[in-house]
């Protein structure tokens, strides 16, 4: 057995302290104790000693790894194959293309690069990550022997960038495929939108991991597709808690809320616990469903299970609530963020609009104002929905023209149908029925119907029949906006025209024969 090299006991406690869990002490520390131990140490232990070091550091705290990379030239170290490596992998992690470029010439004047196989993939890697593409193919080409490792860093940015020709060229001409080199081919069709293309490489995979299985399930979610989702994830061998997240948000925002719950029952079932990611798709669901029953009951799941209360859930829980009208629970999740953008401002700016409490939805507002925080147009559609519910008209408008004026939005539909919603309330329809005729992405049933309905309100008959008739062309299965007419007609004494209304219902719309059953 070879004898250890003698080490100062100083020394010693710097190996322990830097290869222990703990940030390590500042680089000048570092140095001022390698200086010390300098004169009775060799300088391969000292290499050594460092390399370790980088090594550990490189992937939780890369900054610390290259600052002791950067001392070894002070002591006089040089960095060998087993520190460049890892310096490179710290570098590329940080995107830190010029360094890593200077890393390469290191490596060219010390001979490791390209005959040195894990400094010559690093390089590629470096390249890869910091979408240096041209470099990348250089890198990969210099290489006298590469194996699977050096072309699936390359072939995994193509797979992000969806760039599929590069990556089927990349792929058709690799010596050996290892998981990595199949699960990117199927990512690169993931993401650009060929699913018929990632199924068929799926399907020829010699040998699928949890991984393969994940990436397609997950692509198919994120695309809508619930349904080749659905049968992959029943077909799917050892369910890991990454594809049932995956399935249970893909329910969520795709308006399946039941189905998102009846899953997520399935893997309570199977003895899977939840994580945050996971509970963000649950809490959408209850969300949607609009049950404060449901809502109180899943926020009380939250807390029993102790899910991370990161910020993604609490915003949902902050919109979870607030469209529930649990306004109370809603306020105090809000409060737990400690800095809010603007999804949980809008989330409980809507949620208080809605349910009666417009002018707190506008304090709320105010304070997002006077903490700089940038609305989306969402947030808007929150605003003037508090403005037409408190009847602050006058106000509304304002913010209406500051949507243009002070925040560069363009207005949408849904911001139209809430002005003629809050002139209609007000009794200002003429003023709603010039906006909706002046709306420039043309009639929209949303501000029609906010504008029929409140002429059904103040009884302005002759309003109502030109907004209808568009509506009835917009809407010819909508029995609310024949239901609408006919009753401000009849309101009027206008029988002859309430039963016009009715019978031209009857003719556009499909009715049961008597005696018929929907089960």
């Amino acid at each position: 057995m070879a004898a250890r090299p003698n080490r100062s006991p100083r020394l010693d406690h710097l190996s322990r302290v830097l290869a222990s869990d703990h940030p390590p002490p500042p680089a000048a520390a570092v140095h001022a104790r390698l200086i010390r131990a300098h004169g009775d140490t060799p300088p391969p232990v000292i290499r050594s000693l460092l390399n370790h070091a980088i090594r550990r550091l490189s992937k939780p705290r890369p900054h610390a790894a290259l600052r002791l990379l950067l001392l070894m030239p002070r002591l006089p170290v040089s960095p060998d194959h087993f520190t460049v490596p890892f310096a490179l992998n710290a570098a590329a992690s940080l995107g830190l293309l010029r360094l890593g470029a200077s890393l390469h010439s290191v490596a060219l004047r010390l001979a490791l690069a390209p005959t040195c196989l894990p400094v010559a993939n690093a390089l590629v890697a470096l390249y890869a990550k910091c979408d240096d593409l041209p470099a990348a193919h250089a890198a990969l080409a210099d290489i006298p022997v590469p194996d699977a490792v050096s072309f699936n860093s390359l072939l995994c940015t193509h797979a992000r960038l969806a760039s599929v020709p590069a990556a089927e060229s990349l792929f058709t001409s690799m010596p050996s495929r290892t998981q990595v080199s199949w699960n990117a081919m199927v990512v690169v069709y993931v993401n650009a939108g060929d699913f018929a293309s990632a199924h068929r490489v799926f399907d020829e995979m010699p040998t699928r991991d949890s991984s393969s299985w994940s990436v397609l399930i997950i692509g198919y979610c994120k695309s809508g597709s619930m349904q080749s989702a659905r049968e992959l994830f029943d077909k799917m061998p050892g369910k890991n808690l990454v594809t049932w997240t995956a399935m249970i948000n893909g329910y969520a925002q795709c308006g399946r809320p039941k189905e998102a719950l009846a899953l997520f029952r399935e893997l309570e079932a199977a003895g899977i616990e939840p994580d945050a990611a996971t509970m963000v798709g649950v809490i959408s669901s209850a969300s949607q469903i609009g049950s404060t029953a449901l809502a109180g009951w899943v926020g009380t799941y939250v807390d029993r299970k102790r899910i991370e209360r990161n910020e993604k859930v609490l915003t949902a829980l902050v919109d979870m609530h607030a469209k529930c009208g649990n306004v109370e629970q809603a306020l105090n999740a809000f409060r737990e963020i400690e800095q809010p953008d603007a999804y949980p401002y809008t989330a409980l700016i809507s949620g208080l609009a809605t349910h009666g409490h417009a002018k707190l939805a506008l304090q709320v507002f105010e304070r997002m104002q006077a903490q700089a925080v940038k609305p989306d147009p969402i947030t808007f559609v929150g605003v003037l929905t508090a403005c037409s519910h408190a009847g602050l008209v006058d106000r509304g408008l304002d913010y209406w023209e500051a949507m243009v004026h002070e925040y560069g939005m363009n207005r949408r539909a849904d911001h139209y149908a809430c002005v003629v919603d809050m002139l209609g309330r007000a009794g200002r329809l003429e003023e709603a029925f010039e906006m909706v005729q002046t709306m420039p992405m043309g009639p929209h049933p949303g501000a029609l119907g906010a504008l029929l309905s409140a002429c059904k309100t103040h009884d302005n008959a002759e309003i109502a029949e030109v907004v209808a008739n568009k509506l009835f062309e917009l809407e010819p299965r909508n029995t609310g906006n024949y239901i609408l007419l006919s009753s401000i007609y009849a309101g009027r004494g206008q029988w002859e025209e309430a039963e016009r209304v009715r019978s031209l219902m009857k003719t556009k719309l499909p009715f049961k024969q008597p005696g018929s059953s929907w089960f």
